[in-house]
């Protein structure tokens, strides 16, 4: 039963999600100088006078947890991510230093170690389609990336 209504739920999310994608501008970089937190799209890893940079396009989400049950009884928590629009605008904040990384597991980077600038170029190249929550320092500096893993 929770699985049916669980996947009510996604279908109904999800049913409208196509028609706002590409079409509007989002609202997604805060002007002022505060510490902020941004979701993303399309991301692209770059560099630049030998500093790291990720291009990407803003994506307005609703996020919400749901408990679900598999045939077998076994409990779990997904997000149900809806997207309401994607900008069509692209927009580039520079990597700090050091920077974590969460998707299913949490992983501490170093964005001048080129393992770990070859690791994220390919989480990115891999998953460009997915939503990606950045917190973003008072210097505009990207200090953390979460993958929301969209079911």
């Amino acid at each position: 039963m929770k699985i049916s209504i669980c996947l009510f739920v996604v279908i109904f999310l999800f049913g409208c999600k196509k028609a706002h994608e590409g079409i509007s501008d989002c609202i997604c970089v805060a002007k002022d100088t505060s510490d902020s937190i941004i979701t993303i799209t399309n991301p692209v890893f770059e560099t630049k006078d030998n500093q790291n940079f990720i291009s990407y396009n803003c994506a307005e989400v609703e996020v919400a947890t749901a408990s679900v049950t598999d045939t077998s009884g076994n409990e779990s928590c997904e997000n149900l991510v809806n997207v309401k629009c994607i900008s069509n605008k692209t927009y580039s904040l520079k990597l700090a230093s050091k920077l974590n990384y969460t998707s299913t597991k949490f992983k501490e980077l170093n964005s001048t170690d080129e393992s770990d600038k070859r690791f994220l170029i390919n989480e990115l190249k891999n998953n460009a389609k997915q939503i990606f929550e950045l917190n973003i320092d008072k210097q505009r500096e990207i200090l953390s990336i979460k993958k929301f893993e969209k079911q």
